[in-house]
């Protein structure tokens, strides 16, 4: 499942991030990796960003983004 696919307030698991490798490192540096749990606070309409929360910050990403970010959904809320 993409993350661009969830809907705000749905937690999931990254599971891999299919990025060239600059860009990769820098979401590996703001906490995104893989087996890291990440909760959907917003998601735009239109193909608007989504927002994420990782750990204890938010995070906007642009839709082409999030598609590129395989995660799985957690039911530990």
């Amino acid at each position: 499942m993409k993350l661009s696919q969830l809907s705000r307030g749905k937690q999931c698991r990254i599971k891999e991030l299919n990025f060239p490798p600059d860009m990769k490192r820098k979401l590996l540096e703001l906490g995104l990796f893989p087996g890291q749990v990440i909760e959907v606070v917003q998601d735009a309409p239109f193909g608007g960003p989504v927002k994420i929360k990782v750990r204890d910050y938010c995070l906007a990403l642009r839709r082409s983004e999030a598609d590129n970010i395989e995660v799985e959904e957690c039911n530990d809320q």
